[in-house]
């Protein structure tokens, strides 16, 4: 193994790049941190680009780093301090390549013509966790996959610690056009429905869900504009008691989701 203690060495700067999207695009490469998200990510098959493991972790966490396979450094405190953004770091990060089960879709979208299932749209979610978070729930209730567009980047660290490794197993299409991404999905003889407010909105429980039917869940503050709410076939609210204005995007998802699962049930 190879021993890293200064933090000027160019193998730990180009790595501390990984953590700004742009590096990350350019190079095709993330990184990740923790125990929990290292064995999730060998679980579904993936092989590490590199692990870096503070001293300290080293020892006891020998059997998933040999688990690992792959080049492993060993840096000293200093630098895993430099490496790392979590409070309470566990001393194992991971690079990765990107992963083969997260498609950057064609400018028209038409991969998504020939998915199964129900699938769930999410357009200009900005908000790293409830990205994350709705992908781990929709790994959770069967959903699959996950479609985003102009939404926070997938490969975000704070995104993947949400995801809570769901990431590593779901097929997840990043998509620049939201609008092509609709008339994909209804080229392909699915029905798209959008979560939002409107004079026809249908109420979620009201109405058979398809197994085929695809959800539209818009920014966290402004929703879904009324051009992309135009081009779904229907508009669907979830039912509430009236105390609040609105729900989190990432909560709203969850029940669209249930509703979803319990239909195929």
């Amino acid at each position: 193994m190879k021993y890293i203690e200064s933090r000027n060495n160019q193998t730990v700067k180009n790595t501390v790049l990984l953590k700004d999207r742009r590096a990350r695009k350019e190079s095709g490469r993330f990184i990740f941190e923790g125990v929990h998200l290292l064995e999730e990510y060998l679980r579904f098959g993936h092989k590490p680009a590199m692990l870096f493991v503070r001293e300290d972790a080293l020892s006891r966490h020998e059997g998933l780093i040999a688990s690992a396979d792959c080049e492993t450094v060993v840096v000293s405190e200093s630098v895993y301090e430099k490496l790392t953004e979590e409070k309470a770091p566990q001393g194992i990060l991971t690079v990765s390549d990107f992963l083969d089960n997260v498609v950057f879709c064609s400018s028209e979208c038409e991969e998504l013509a020939e998915t199964e299932g129900n699938s769930l749209l999410l357009v200009d979610l900005q908000d790293n966790g409830n990205v994350g978070t709705v992908i781990r729930t929709a790994a959770s209730l069967g959903c699959d996959p996950v479609l985003c567009g102009s939404c926070a980047d997938i490969y975000s660290p704070k995104t993947i610690r949400a995801t809570m490794g769901a990431l590593f197993s779901s097929r997840v299409y990043i998509c620049a056009s939201p609008e092509n991404a609709v008339k994909a999905l209804q080229k392909g003889q699915k029905r798209v429905l959008a979560t939002a407010l409107t004079e026809n909105a249908e109420v979620l429980g009201g109405f058979d869900i398809l197994p085929t039917d695809a959800f539209v869940i818009g920014n966290e503050g402004r929703g879904l504009s009324s051009e992309l709410i135009a081009l779904c076939d229907k508009t669907v609210i979830i039912p509430m008691s009236g105390k609040t204005e609105s729900l989190n995007a990432a909560s709203a998802a969850s029940i669209i989701l249930w509703e979803a699962k319990r239909g195929r049930l």
